[in-house]
């Protein structure tokens, strides 16, 4: 029985290992540098140049993008739905009122930029949709 158990957990453990990325230390370090107290940091490639870290920052879900070289490219922190600004919430129900608002968040960009996205619903298809403070549609 014991060699049982440690055949599955090997077995588990190199499934692990073999979906691991392998994060650039200069990425890491910027990522630790910026938000020093990230609880559960999980990493994802998204391109050849771009990583995303998941993670937990005072009871909030956050993402951070970086580029290959360490450079810090946007936060995305999720949101109520209320706490969308009125003019997005305002334009959502004009260009889709039939839509349910799925989940919401606030982004920061590295280029001081600020836009919100609104995942919203309509019949069974989703859509990730991006919004400045003003309402407008953006890519």
């Amino acid at each position: 029985m014991k060699n049982i158990f440690f055949l599955v957990a090997c077995m588990l453990l190199s499934a692990a290992t073999i979906h691991a990325i392998e994060v650039p230390d200069v990425v890491e370090t910027a990522f630790a540098k910026q938000f020093p107290t990230a609880k559960k940091v999980k990493w994802e490639k998204e391109t050849s140049e771009l990583f995303e870290a998941e993670f937990l920052l005072d009871g909030k879900e956050l993402s951070a993008v970086y580029k290959a070289d360490g450079t810090w490219q946007e936060t995305e922190t999720e949101i109520q739905v209320a706490e969308l600004p009125q003019a997005v919430l305002a334009q959502l129900k004009k260009t889709h009122p039939e839509a349910k608002i799925k989940e919401a968040a606030k982004i920061q960009r590295a280029d001081n930029s600020v836009v919100y996205e609104a995942e919203i619903k309509v019949g069974r298809k989703e859509t990730d949709l991006l919004f400045d403070a003003n309402g407008n549609e953006v890519k």
